[in-house]
């Protein structure tokens, strides 16, 4: 008798385990037409990316009901006709709200979570700024005086009269304080934003980083920590490198010396960069200057988006240092598993036939020499780099994209950006992430003319990252800029065109 006491106590202790570690988000969209998706984002750590959106069912009648699984509080963008609405979730809760078809606002209507989620909408924490209004443009040529008293002062005040609101609610202090951290380093994140993207002026925009992160704390204010905080440590590494080279160049420190911050000399990282690129230089910053639980958690982040790009060299590089630093870190075994699964990927396309490399690509000289073979199809080309974070994020849509004209007559050539000693990473990444297709290279030096012929007629003449070209079955180039794999219907619409 005492045994099956003792075996209910148990199966109940873990039913409500279960319970406490789910959240209820349901609600109506009012008006519903019944062709807009509803999504919900949950950051692993911080970070929008695509793999952590959850596709919510919606009846005809435009009722929706979803239970989320989560281990602790986690902020969340609820996404519904391209407009973001930030959700507080504490497992264990519920909440029950209205989504407005004709303007997408959101109603908060009932529910355990509401007390919070209305300090949320009155938070705003994502609210955009006044100063990347149009991209920033009315601020761009400011000097660093004129920036502190049009946008810093003006801009910290607003965010301070925020805090205040959300400090003198009536919520569970521990919610106060994750929301208020989260309001104070959004801030941080946004001026780093206006810096290192709309200010013309380089001296400008270090004095202004350096300035800003100068006074910021890089201890989290509460712990676990929001995912603004983490895109702060993620600016805060940028800041650290930015003042080190600054101390590097002013104190002409040399290049078998120490750099401040980093540890090591400017020979081993210009080595680590070549080898394993810039997460690597993040996590050597990251571990030295932050906790354990921090740089834990913040290279956990960065791991799994190398995982998701499948840059195989990257994430083992990383993945090593990582393993020997923190030997006992929770993510071991799904790292270790990743990283096997990376390696049998490129094991199994070594002799992939529709992975074509073509002979002789350092000595092509013209693209057309290229398309000619494929006369009679339509080409689509794409022009990337394996250090472009943009161009690997377009590599996700690919597969919808060959998925959509399997069979018909559209053949993909990827032409690469990068130097002679990538030569063999770059042949490693493009079958680890099993490109099929046709695939040459060229460095920043031999690409240039093939840009020329490109952009000879186009108005734009810039040569950015990632960047796509249609040529028509007689081989002549149609579309200069064409679309991206992730406009979906708006390229498939430009390629079918082609096709008829």
């Amino acid at each position: 008798m005492r045994l099956k006491k003792i075996v209910l106590f148990v199966l109940l202790l873990f039913n409500c385990s279960v319970v406490f570690a789910q959240f209820k988000l349901s609600g109506k969209i009012k008006n519903y037409l019944g062709k807009e998706e509803l999504k919900i984002n949950i950051p692993l750590v911080f970070g929008f990316y695509k793999e952590n959106s959850i596709a919510i069912p919606v009846a005809k009648d435009g009722s929706f009901a979803m239970v989320l699984n989560i281990d602790k509080a986690k902020f969340a963008n609820l996404i519904f006709q391209r407009t973001f609405h930030t959700l507080l979730l504490h497992k264990g809760k519920d909440l029950t709200i209205e989504i407005n078809e004709k303007d997408s606002t959101v109603s908060l209507k009932s529910g355990t979570a509401l007390p919070e989620n209305k300090v949320m909408q009155v938070a705003d924490i994502e609210q955009y700024p006044f100063f990347l209004i149009n991209e920033g443009k009315a601020f761009s040529g400011l000097s660093l005086a004129a920036l502190r008293a049009q946008v810093v002062a003006p801009y910290f005040a607003q965010r301070d009269e925020k805090i205040k609101k959300v400090m003198a609610s009536g919520i569970a202090n521990k919610d106060k304080l994750l929301i208020a951290a989260e309001l104070k380093y959004i801030a941080f994140n946004y001026l780093n934003d206006l810096a290192r993207t709309q200010l013309s002026n380089r001296l400008v925009v270090d004095s202004l980083v350096i300035e800003i992160f100068n006074a910021s704390n890089p201890v989290p204010d509460t712990w676990p920590a929001g995912p603004q905080y983490f895109a702060f440590v993620d600016n805060y590494v940028r800041y650290l490198e930015t003042k080190a080279f600054a101390i590097v160049k002013k104190d002409s420190i040399k290049p078998n010396q120490p750099i401040p911050y980093y540890g090591i000399s400017l020979d081993s990282a210009n080595i680590a960069y070549s080898k394993y690129g810039k997460p690597y230089l993040r996590w050597i910053s990251v571990s030295k200057n932050f906790s354990a639980p921090v740089a834990i958690a913040y290279n956990y982040q960065q791991l799994i988006k190398l995982y998701q790009d499948k840059d195989l060299r990257q994430f083992e590089g990383l993945y090593q240092s990582f393993k020997n630093k923190f030997p006992a870190n929770v993510y071991q075994k799904d790292m270790d598993g990743k990283l096997t699964s990376l390696k049998n990927t490129l094991i199994a396309n070594q002799r992939n036939p529709n992975i074509k490399i073509i002979d002789g690509y350092s000595q092509v000289e013209s693209i057309y020499d290229v398309v000619k073979n494929y006369k009679g199809k339509v080409i689509y080309l794409d022009i990337w780099g394996t250090w472009c974070g943009p161009c690997k994020e377009e590599l996700g849509y690919v597969p919808e994209l060959k998925a959509h004209f399997k069979g018909k007559n559209v053949v993909f050539i990827y032409l690469d950006m990068d130097e002679e000693d990538k030569d063999s990473s770059w042949k490693e990444f493009i079958k680890t992430n099993n490109m099929e297709g046709i695939h040459l290279r060229k460095n920043r030096q031999t690409i240039a003319p093939i840009w020329k012929e490109l952009l000879v007629n186009a108005e734009d003449k810039e040569q950015y990252y990632p960047q796509y070209f249609i040529f028509d079955k007689d081989g002549k180039l149609a579309v200069t800029k064409a679309n991206r794999p992730s406009s979906k219907v708006e390229l498939y619409t430009q390629l079918e065109r082609y096709l008829k």
